[in-house]
């Protein structure tokens, strides 16, 4: 795993972990009258609280009329699926260095669609169909995937996801080329949720994903190892 991989992955832990701590409490006015008010203080005296709520109403509260005052965890309502059927489709370059037979870098680009079963919104597994385009070869990775959510709600929901599989190489021999063959598939990374509703919304992530391939040379074999950062978007459902 190369030194600009573990790099990526510090800083999106980094962004992931100050997204969590940045925008996510509310001041909380508590109530004699059982009432509790929720948004943003606005002044606040010896006499009493004026406290604006999230759709710009404003109120104001003697201080005999007030139990306590916090700052607690933004609330929300928005329901989040956390069980039943899931499905993640993502798009995206495969970054990396020398990787060719020649030492030439190479572009390539992966496609993939994943379907199965969401067990809570910690633990999701599915089967997964890709395909990856590398500037000498066309693979199409067959796989398990492993992936959850590392946080419950939010705007924004950092998950991690795990898959292995096979690469089947569909690439058509040439002069001096055949036997084309794929071999072992692995990736693992990090990524963000951006929920639309309860059942969809947008993501992005970066991870680190292995291809093994393999093919002839003029009677010859020859093994090639593809060590890519995939940075990838899409949507899931």
């Amino acid at each position: 795993m190369s030194r600009k991989f573990l790099y990526f992955i510090f800083l999106l832990g980094l962004s992931l972990n100050l997204n969590a701590q940045s925008g996510k409490t509310e001041d909380v006015v508590l109530l004699k009258n059982e009432w509790v008010i929720r948004g943003k203080i606005i002044s606040q005296n010896e006499q009493g609280v004026k406290i604006q709520t999230a759709d710009g109403s404003i109120f104001y509260f003697e201080k005999g009329e007030i139990i306590r005052i916090a700052k607690e965890k933004r609330w929300s309502s928005f329901n989040y699926k956390e069980k039943g059927f899931a499905s993640f489709t993502e798009l995206g370059p495969l970054i990396a260095g020398k990787t060719t037979s020649d030492g030439v870098t190479t572009a390539a680009f992966s496609f993939q669609t994943i379907n199965g079963y969401k067990f809570s919104q910690y633990a999701f597994v599915g089967l997964g169909l890709g395909a990856d385009l590398y500037a000498i070869q066309t693979i199409i990775p067959v796989f398990v995937s492993f992936r959850g959510d590392l946080l419950r709600r939010g705007a924004v929901i950092p998950y991690y996801f795990g898959n292995l599989g096979y690469g089947i190489n569909i690439t058509q021999s040439s002069a001096g080329f055949s036997d084309f063959k794929g071999g072992l598939q692995f990736a693992a990374g990090l990524g963000l949720k951006i929920p639309f509703n309860r059942n969809a919304g947008f993501l992005v992530s970066l991870g680190y994903n292995y291809q093994k391939s393999s093919y002839l040379q003029s009677g010859q074999a020859k093994n090639i190892y593809y060590n890519r950062l995939a940075v990838r978007a899409g949507f899931f459902l």
